[in-house]
């Protein structure tokens, strides 16, 4: 069994139904909803080879057999560590102008053994501006055998143009109810594993299905917690000898750096919602809440988030550290000393 947003899976399939498929698909949505899940569902919509039942795949046929281990020829999953000619290495972590040319190219040569030609672009909204223009001529007349589907975490980080000839698909979160449904069903697990990993994952299918292959996972985010409960509950001098550390970290594993402080933007959603709900059964043993008020925990979030954009704008990492250091609320006692 598998678990989509049957929303936005109901509009793809009414289009194969109607008749109405478009050459151009933006499924946007939070990084890890199962916009991937969805796009290959789709896929196999469109190139299932049993046409006893056209609207749904059968799952078994060589054609549904290759999508679902991702090596059908005519689907091209396209992100920015794709290598392709004129571009032997791809430092930086953009979609360039050689990954739209091999779109293009590939395009052109239309589909080897199905109807269509499926290409999946994830994370477009990493294509530069010059990749973004090329793009652009290519859907002034794109090949009538080619489907684009563009997987989206920020729409506000794409052209305009670009998403005005698109039809959008907005792929949301998936329920707590349904989720619980879907990991009692799949994995064999206590009942405590399964409240932590449906308030971790946030309805976030693609990380539910991380936590629950493997719980021993739940222990890193425990232990991020507690990192960012240390860094919030400090005084001044300790959050600049932390800010140092982070620094130090980034400059050697920015990756890192950048899921812990995505961990904690996560952290804060988790308490506003367990606070909104009235949720009395706290998932943390040190709960920032009985510190801060949640316009604070909030704050967090928009400061957190200011962080991650100044990174990766190539500001001066001690610096974003320290400012972070002073801009997070303190707790009342700290604030008073």
């Amino acid at each position: 069994m598998t678990i989509i947003n049957e929303k936005a899976y109901k509009i793809l399939e009414n289009s194969i139904v109607k008749n109405a498929v478009s050459h151009f698909y933006i499924f946007h949505g939070p990084k890890n909803v199962g916009k991937k899940k969805l796009a290959y569902i789709f896929s196999k919509l469109l190139l299932c080879d049993d046409e006893s039942n056209p609207n749904t795949s059968c799952d078994s046929c060589p054609s549904c057999k290759k999508i679902d281990e991702q090596k059908h020829f005519d689907i091209l999953h396209v992100d920015s560590k794709l290598v392709v000619e004129g571009l032997d290495e791809n430092k930086s972590d953009q979609i360039r102008l050689p990954h739209v040319e091999e779109i293009s190219r590939q395009a052109n040569l239309g589909p080897f053994m199905s109807k269509y030609k499926i290409f999946i672009v994830d994370e477009a909204e990493k294509l530069n501006n010059e990749a973004s223009n090329a793009f652009l001529k290519l859907l002034e007349e794109p090949p009538s055998s080619t489907i684009f589907l563009f997987l989206v975490n920020d729409l506000t980080s794409v052209y305009p143009t670009i998403i005005s000839r698109a039809q959008k698909i907005n792929v949301l979160e998936i329920g707590k109810e349904e989720m619980k449904d879907y990991i009692l069903e799949n994995y064999d697990l206590d009942d405590l594993k399964i409240d932590q990993i449906i308030n971790f994952s946030l309805g976030k299918i693609e990380v539910a299905e991380t936590l629950s292959s493997d719980p021993s996972l739940l222990d890193n985010y425990f232990e991020s917690y507690e990192r960012f409960f240390e860094f919030c509950n400090s005084n001044i001098s300790t959050r600049m000898e932390l800010s140092q550390k982070f620094s130090t970290r980034f400059r050697t594993d920015r990756n890192a750096i950048y899921q812990e402080l995505n961990l904690w933007i996560d952290f804060c959603n988790i308490l506003i919602n367990n606070s909104y709900q009235n949720d009395q059964n706290s998932l943390f043993s040190n709960n920032l809440l009985d510190l801060f008020e949640v316009k604070q925990i909030n704050l967090f979030i928009f400061e957190i988030i200011k962080s991650i954009s100044n990174l990766r704008s190539n500001a001066n990492s001690r610096l974003v550290f320290d400012v972070l250091s002073l801009n997070l609320p303190f707790t009342k006692e700290e604030s008073a000393i």
